[in-house]
């Protein structure tokens, strides 16, 4: 979603770049879940697996200019065979009209059950529900904010189908937002993601391996209010 008079860039190039040679890491039974799409493979039960990502935003107008950029870390632990607690920690870096702030973000916990497994030669189905909350660790007192002062919510379904050789991922989800700082409250959003992948070469089954994917990533959102009074051009897909 892109606002009138405004140009926003997001190097996605370098976002992928950096979970595919995540993705390229060996894993346990050598299973893989899309980049950008959350998916239905977890880690085994007791197992931990961590992951670093990095996103830079910048958005320019006639009067003003804000760039972002945030490092995230993301832990996730095997509560069970099917069920997983994850955390992730951002580390943001704001500047905006003069202002610059830099630390702690707003701390996300997730888990996801898997509800689904089937297996047959060759092939794993799967399904699993994800749950989440976004915690107002960010400051949201400066002049760049850290954190959105709000207490959010998202639920979704997962599916993936993989083969030896090919991939498929859909995942519907709903974020539901609430009022934050200065009053202001997000429009809720509903994500739908369509995904296909390949293995482009056929190793072991304990061996490292890389997987590449092509994703569709849709998002509608509300409009965005402040104390009650609805936002122009805040919402749509």
């Amino acid at each position: 979603m892109m606002r009138p008079t405004f140009v926003s860039m997001r190097p996605a190039w370098l976002a992928a770049l950096l979970a595919t040679g995540l993705v390229a890491a060996p894993m346990p039974g050598g299973a893989h879940n899309p980049i950008f799409t959350p998916g239905p493979h977890i880690v085994y039960g007791g197992g931990l697996e961590a992951a670093i990502g990095y996103a830079r935003d910048r958005v320019r107008g006639a009067s003003d200019e804000s760039t972002g950029q945030e490092v995230e870390l993301e832990f996730e632990y095997g509560l069970t065979a099917d069920w997983t607690a994850e955390i992730e920690l951002p580390f943001v870096d704001n500047r905006a009209n003069g202002g610059d702030s830099s630390g702690l973000g707003d701390i996300v916990l997730r888990s996801r059950y898997r509800f689904l497994r089937l297996d047959s030669p060759g092939l794993q189905r799967s399904a699993a529900i994800l749950g989440q909350i976004k915690l107002p660790t960010g400051d949201d007192g400066r002049t760049s904010r850290l954190g959105s002062g709000s207490t959010d919510f998202l639920g979704g379904l997962l599916y993936g189908h993989e083969s030896r050789r090919w991939y498929y991922n859909l995942a519907a989800r709903y974020w539901l937002n609430t009022q934050g700082g200065d009053g202001l409250e997000k429009g809720d959003r509903q994500f739908l993601d369509i995904v296909g992948g390949a293995r482009l070469f056929l190793t072991g089954y304990l061996q490292p391996d890389t997987v590449i994917f092509l994703e569709l990533n849709c998002e509608n959102a509300g409009r965005d209010a402040r104390n009650g009074a609805g936002i122009a051009n805040t919402d749509g897909w």
